[in-house]
């Protein structure tokens, strides 16, 4: 038989199913890669040479281990090749079944661009020996060779269907964990390293590398994309999941979400059976995007070895990790302030573990910084040593913020008991404020110690908001602003006014004023909050009882809705309809809005909640 050349173009990035920057060369077929596979068959049928037209070096790379027999050479463009044999270019790769012999037909009568048997292009080109290779001006139809080109999930999913009928290919890849209770079919493809959990049922499915699949699932026809999750219970037939994707069953939260930092939600979905050392490593790595300096640390025990990991990450990318070990997210904030971090990764929970993204200044990360931390994320920088950075210890900053609450909470004559979900800080809390004589109150202190309310029987329930106002007593002795975050409650202006005081929301924008906001702590950390409230009594003399009648009514609530409206129509909406007592949230890659309603009364709350939510409907009915 006479040898032929391929030249092969591999630069094409897939779209037939959403595999971020994957090029189609690499697309798993039946758990082969596409050039793998073709190359193979091209060796097969007497090829003795094959040009791969690519600049990508993840094609070259995987090219260069596969050993084969033929030659394999590398160009950037056609213009420095010629047909020194008869040669086959194809602009775009295939899973072939070829009848050589018509091949070589073809090209006998000059260069000819090939058809499939129903008239549209095969993408495919034959020049004879010799030939310049320029654009071919005749068109043949290739009965008998077969150009199979995957467009759509349904193309994707039926050529491995045919593959696998055949029996040349492996139907499950290495490292899978299969539930002796799971069920799948001869036509259901798993590939490399994937979950099965218990009474999963699978038809003529195609799994990508790293699928996670929940109990009790039921998935008929579907194309399940690498690294995706499929969460327990949940029924679908002919769904395409996208790469890294969480999918829930519950109709509430049943939105795709790719696996990458967002403001609200932290890195992993929150199930403890999918998150990994490795994606912490991976989270810790692309937190560098944001700066080279990375404050990370863990609020309870269980936490260590994905704080470890995420240190190791950021470390790999040349960052400087200062390592707080296991405290309060108001504690590592304190100290990324005095270390001059510009990010931080907490990794919250004890038996649900999720990691938290927060910038410099405590905040979720905004858009943009989702975006570039996302980038990071999906480059997989984790996966090597840029250039090594620094790893320190920073526990000695929490004997220094312990040092700097006690200079700051003064004597006082309350009986103060401290309720909080974590010992570990309730114990350093109570320890703090002591036992008094007098009146009991009791401070709630949430357990990542940002918030904190306060409850006596002589003044009832004082919310958080309203401890914030409180703290303006004791920041006018310093002869500072009270720095408040930019939603806070519109009352808080008339309150300063009304007492002599001055309030600055906080703006990113102006570094002064950030500095002063991270320097106070007040909005972040709950125990200096208290600390601030007992030194303005203490400074006016006053009792918390008189404070309080001072006090306007304030209520802050969030509600949640999912909705249809894109981000554009939401912000709209909101600019239509100006109202300084809601914000309305959108998260990034979320279909859910958030209602933020600032009112003097649940009730009243309430109301606005409901009128928005009513706004919000019909918007969606005009754009349905």
């Amino acid at each position: 038989m006479m040898f032929m050349q391929a030249i092969l173009y591999c630069d094409k990035l897939t779209d037939c199913i959403p595999l971020k920057d994957c090029p189609e060369a690499l697309l798993p077929i039946c758990n082969v890669p596409l050039l793998e596979y073709l190359l193979h068959y091209i060796e097969e049928k007497g090829f003795r040479n094959a040009v791969l037209l690519t600049a990508d070096s993840r094609v070259r790379n995987f090219a260069d281990g596969l050993h084969l027999r033929m030659s394999v050479q590398y160009a950037r463009s056609l213009a420095s090749l010629h047909a020194n044999v008869p040669t086959l270019l194809l602009r775009r790769l295939c899973v072939p079944e070829w009848d050589m012999g018509e091949l070589l037909s073809l090209c006998h009568g000059g260069a000819v661009r090939v058809n499939h048997a129903d008239g549209t292009p095969a993408l495919a080109e034959l020049h004879p020996q010799g030939s310049v290779l320029l654009e071919p001006e005749r068109m043949e139809t290739a009965e008998a060779s077969v150009f199979r080109h995957i467009n759509t999930p349904a193309d994707y999913r039926e050529i491995q269907m045919k593959l696998l009928k055949a029996k040349k290919f492996p139907r499950i890849g290495a490292g899978v964990r299969i539930s002796d209770s799971a069920v799948m079919d001869d036509l259901t493809i798993v590939g490399n390293d994937c979950i099965i959990g218990e009474n999963v049922r699978l038809e003529r499915c195609v799994l990508g590398d790293g699928v996670q699949i929940g109990r009790d699932t039921v998935l008929t026809d579907c194309v399940i994309c690498r690294k995706s999750l499929i969460d327990r219970e949940t029924t679908l037939r002919n769904a395409v999941i996208p790469e890294n994707t969480v999918q829930y069953a519950d109709a509430r939260t049943a939105q795709k979400r790719r696996l990458c930092i967002l403001p609200e939600d932290g890195i992993c979905d929150g199930l403890p059976r999918w998150n990994s050392a490795g994606t912490a490593l991976r989270a810790g790595a692309a937190m560098t995007a944001l700066g080279e300096n990375v404050a990370v640390g863990y609020g309870h025990e269980n936490g260590k070895s994905f704080a470890i990991a995420v240190a190791a990450g950021a470390v790999s990318q040349g960052g400087n990790v200062w390592y707080s070990g296991e405290c309060a997210l108001s504690q590592l904030m304190d100290m990324a302030h005095l270390t001059g971090c510009q990010s931080m990764l907490w990794v919250q929970g004890s038996h649900v573990l999720q990691l938290k993204p927060f910038n410099a200044d405590g905040f979720p990360l905004d858009e943009q910084q989702c975006r570039r931390v996302g980038q990071a994320l999906d480059a997989g920088t984790a996966g090597r040593i840029l250039s090594p950075g620094n790893f320190c210890h920073a526990e000695q900053f929490r004997t220094l913020w312990i040092q700097h609450c006690e200079a700051l909470i003064p004597r006082h004559d309350y009986d103060i008991a401290v309720s909080c979900a974590n010992a570990r800080l309730r114990t350093e809390a109570q320890g703090l404020f002591g036992s008094g004589t007098g009146m009991r109150i009791t401070l709630s202190l949430s357990d990542d110690g940002t918030k904190i309310t306060a409850f006596s029987s002589e003044t009832g329930m004082i919310r958080h908001e309203q401890l914030i106002l409180l703290s303006l007593f004791s920041m006018q002795e310093r002869g500072e602003p009270l720095v408040i975050p930019e939603d806070f409650h519109p009352s808080a202006e008339a309150f300063a006014v009304r007492h002599g005081g001055k309030i600055l929301r906080f703006h990113a924008s102006d570094p002064a004023v950030r500095s002063l906001y991270r320097k106070q702590g007040i909005c972040t950390d709950g125990i200096k909050l208290a600390g601030h409230v007992l030194r303005g009594l203490s400074l006016k003399k006053i009792t918390l009882k008189q404070a309080v009648s001072l006090l306007p009514e304030i209520c802050t609530v969030q509600h949640e809705l999912s909705t249809t409206l894109t981000r554009q129509n939401v912000e709209r909406l909101e600019q239509e309809n100006a109202d300084t007592r809601i914000r309305i949230i959108m998260p990034l890659h979320s279909k859910l809005v958030k209602l933020r309603v600032h009112a003097d009364s649940v009730e009243a709350a309430a109301e606005l909640c409901t009128f928005w939510e009513k706004k919000l409907h019909a918007q969606e009915s005009e754009h349905s």
